[in-house]
């Protein structure tokens, strides 16, 4: 196996997030990799992304614009956290959608080598109902994947 030369690295924006994304940076380094940030923000299913919010400036705006700025500036602050870092080619973009599909469907279209993401561990009811994000992406991903446990302690 060659070394990875594109890194795909899906944050839910809390629980350990930022080690996550330190850890890729760690492993991009001396292959001199690069590394994209991705958040998945999924529309509520029983609201319309295109319904009308007021904002703190009362500025109407769909919701899944006010979304996708909010996530925006999370994923720019946590960046910026980072910074001073050793230099390695950074992006990073908020993508709407079912954040399974969206990491593997970017993970193809992007032709990444690894994908570094978080697994937080549920089990049960709580796996049940909220699904695991990590296990679709290591059963159907066509590129390794690398999953990091969160601990409560990271987050």
């Amino acid at each position: 196996m060659a070394a990875p030369s594109r890194i795909l690295v899906p944050v839910d924006l809390k629980d350990g997030s930022r080690s996550i994304v330190e850890y890729a940076l760690q492993l991009a380094r001396p292959f001199g990799a690069t590394v994209d940030i991705i958040h998945a923000w999924e529309p509520p299913q029983y609201v319309a992304p295109d319904l009308l919010v007021a904002s703190p400036a009362w500025d109407a705006q769909a919701l899944e614009t006010m979304a996708r700025d909010s996530a925006g500036k999370e994923l720019s602050t946590l960046l910026q956290s980072l910074e001073g870092s050793a230099p390695v080619a950074l992006s990073h973009r908020v993508v709407i959608g079912e954040a399974g599909n969206v990491v593997l469907e970017e993970s193809e279209r992007g032709k990444y080598d690894l994908i570094v993401m978080g697994t937080h561990g549920r089990k049960g009811l709580t796996r049940m109902l909220l699904g695991s994000v990590a296990q679709k992406v290591v059963g159907q991903a066509k590129c390794p994947v690398l999953t990091l446990h969160v601990t409560p302690e990271q987050a």
